[in-house]
C-alpha cells in the first residue's frame, strides 16, 4: 500500500470517530423544526417545557398599563429601544421600590424600582472602545451619547440634570 493512502484513512477514521460520538450524544430528537436550518435547532421534546417557561421580562406593554405617560414619553426620546426593565429590575431585593406587589397580584417575576445610580446610566453612556459610537431607531441614525465618567460630573447622579423618560434635560418647573 501506498504511504498516500494513509492520510485517507486517517481522515475517514477521524470522521467515522465523529459520527459515532454524535449518535451517540446527540438525542434523537434533535432537529431543524420546519426545515428552517439557521434559527429552529432544537429538541423536539423539550418545546412543551419552554412553552411553560415562565417569562420574566413582560415588556413596555405590560408597564403601559399603569405608566402610560412614562412610555409615551419614551417612544419619542433616544430610549425608544430601551424595554423598562433595563432600568426598572432590582437585582437587589432590598431596593424593590414599587408600591403595588408585582409578584402576588399579576404574577410579574421581577422586582421593581427606581434605580438612580450614575452606574447605571454608565452602563450604556460610559465611553468604551468597542461600542460604536451610533445607533439606529426608528427615526434613523443617531449619534450615541457618550461620557467619561471620571470626568462629566463626577460624584452627581446623572437624574439630577437628566430625565431619563426624554433622553435628555430636566426643563424647569419639573
Amino acid at each position: 500500500m501506498s504511504h498516500a493512502w494513509r492520510p485517507v484513512f486517517v481522515v475517514l477514521a477521524v470522521v467515522v470517530a465523529m459520527l459515532v460520538v454524535r449518535v451517540i450524544f446527540v438525542p434523537s430528537d434533535f432537529s431543524a423544526k420546519n426545515g428552517d436550518y439557521k434559527y429552529q435547532w432544537h429538541r423536539l421534546a423539550s418545546e412543551q417545557f419552554w412553552k411553560d417557561f415562565p417569562v420574566k421580562h413582560k415588556g413596555r406593554e405590560f408597564c403601559q398599563q399603569c405608566h402610560s405617560e412614562l412610555v409615551d414619553k419614551i417612544k419619542d426620546s433616544g430610549h425608544q429601544n430601551i424595554q423598562c426593565e433595563n432600568c426598572h429590575a432590582m437585582f437587589e431585593p432590598a431596593k424593590k421600590s414599587h408600591p403595588i406587589n408585582l409578584k402576588e397580584d399579576f404574577g410579574y417575576l421581577l422586582d421593581i424600582g427606581i434605580e438612580r445610580s450614575r452606574e447605571l446610566c454608565k452602563r450604556c453612556h460610559a465611553e468604551l472602545s468597542y461600542r460604536p459610537p451610533t445607533y439606529t431607531t426608528s427615526k434613523g441614525t443617531v449619534t450615541f451619547k457618550m461620557i467619561d465618567p471620571t470626568k462629566h460630573n463626577a460624584g452627581v447622579e446623572c437624574v439630577m440634570c437628566h430625565d431619563v423618560h426624554t433622553a435628555g434635560f430636566k426643563t424647569a418647573g419639573k
